[in-house]
């Protein structure tokens, strides 16, 4: 019995199911960043939190490899910190996705938070590093330009190019779109990570 259940949470680890958690665990984080409870709900709720964050922590995984949220794919729907993506494009040079933003993301008047904006640079362009540049490298230089606001709940476009690779680095170059309208670009510097590098 206990062998039947570590095969099922070794199949279950970062796959689909985990995924569908962290969808769940989004949609109470954006519930709970608009909501304004009562004072007895919000004691509820925090019993239920606490009672869920110990049955989490006891599953911790001192070994990342291990972690369910550490395979998160290129999407990123497997790690509820970062911004989940549907790619739309991938080749050697072009990386495009689609993006909504929530209310965990906002900053104010229905504009994203100013620094959700360079997490999001940093996760896809890495992503696209990783798979199409370089694999094993890590962020050395991130530049982000905000160009106009970045609403909430619209549908956005993301797309980054490799620009060019020199040795261990690699340059690229992001913008986040709202129709064809520019509201953020960035450029990157990527460097591949010697032998031994964490």
């Amino acid at each position: 019995m206990t062998e039947q259940v570590e095969a099922d949470a070794t199949v279950c680890r970062g796959g689909i199911e985990f995924e569908s958690l962290v969808a769940e665990f989004r949609r109470m984080h954006a519930a709970l960043c608009a909501a304004a409870p009562d004072s007895g709900l919000t004691a509820a709720l925090q019993r239920e939190f606490r009672d869920v964050a110990n049955r989490l922590e006891s599953t911790r995984q001192p070994v990342e490899s291990d972690r369910a949220s550490w395979r998160i794919g290129m999407s990123s729907r497997g790690h509820p910190t970062l911004v989940p993506f549907d790619v739309e494009h991938l080749d050697e040079h072009v990386f495009r996705a689609r993006l909504e933003f929530s209310d965990v993301h906002l900053g104010g008047n229905g504009a994203v938070h100013g620094g959700t904006i360079p997490l999001l640079f940093d996760d896809f362009l890495g992503m696209f590093v990783s798979a199409k540049g370089q694999p094993h490298s890590r962020t050395a230089f991130l530049k982000v330009n905000y160009r106009r606001i970045t609403p909430i709940y619209t549908p956005l476009l993301v797309e980054g190019t490799i620009d060019r690779i020199e040795g261990r680095k690699t340059w690229v170059s992001g913008r986040l779109l709202h129709g064809s309208e520019i509201t953020a670009d960035a450029e990157a510097l990527f460097l591949r990570l010697l032998p031994g590098q964490p």
